[in-house]
């Protein structure tokens, strides 16, 4: 199973990885992509309202104008963060228009995608999942990343058990199946992928889980 091997056309748009040209945005849009990439790579102590202003080629004040405080401009990166991941889940497990295989391989493709965004060099150890920088932040960020990440939590569940029942009915795994087990098993995986990574630093070993998971669950439950 590789992370290139499935492209697709239709896949959401992902906001600007640490290199990407952020000039030619509203400025409102640019200090939004320029605070996303600073809080993936920082965290919410390791950036501030000067970090971003310096970036846009702005002031302080302007960013204030738009946002207000700290928190009003975590409040709407978060619940853009949250937005933008349950449409990609959607997308991968649900409208995705084939096989089993070819969901996996599309999630699998998403998160290559944003570690390589935040991790352009090889062996860099960045953290590049939006969604594992809040879990850190949980006491910082309170109900406000808590429930993005619930939010979240909900959109895996529901869409990984389509995803399991589709494959029932197509026939590539057996009525037997138990489905949440198998949503379950699913959903920790793509929990683990970010730590992962920041431990080997490299990527492989997120492909490697993947296809040892596609094993066992066919292993286990295609037809005979």
């Amino acid at each position: 199973m590789n992370a290139t091997r499935r492209t697709n056309a239709t896949a959401p748009a992902r906001t600007r990885g640490p290199a990407g040209d952020t000039g030619s945005l509203p400025m409102r849009q640019q200090i939004l992509a320029i605070a996303e990439n600073l809080y993936v790579l920082r965290g919410y102590d390791g950036f501030s309202f000067g970090h971003i202003a310096e970036t846009a080629q702005t002031t302080r004040a302007n960013i204030h104008h738009h946002f207000g405080d700290k928190l009003q401009l975590m409040a709407e990166l978060i619940a853009q963060f949250s937005s933008n991941a349950q449409t990609r889940i959607a997308h991968h497990w649900i409208a995705v228009d084939g096989s089993f295989d070819e969901r996996l391989d599309a999630q699998l493709a998403d998160l290559h995608d944003f570690y390589q965004r935040f991790n352009p060099q090889p062996g860099d150890r960045n953290v590049w999942s939006p969604l594992s920088r809040l879990r850190l932040d949980l006491q910082v960020l309170g109900p406000l990343a808590a429930d993005a990440l619930h939010r979240v939590d909900l959109e895996y569940e529901r869409c990984l058990r389509q995803a399991v029942n589709d494959a029932i009915g197509r026939g590539e795994l057996t009525s037997g199946t138990p489905v949440e087990d198998v949503s379950r098993l699913l959903r920790m995986m793509l929990l683990s992928c970010a730590p992962m990574t920041q431990d080997s630093g490299d990527f492989g070993e997120v492909e490697q889980l993947f296809a040892s998971m596609q094993r066992v669950i066919f292993a286990a439950w295609a037809p005979r």
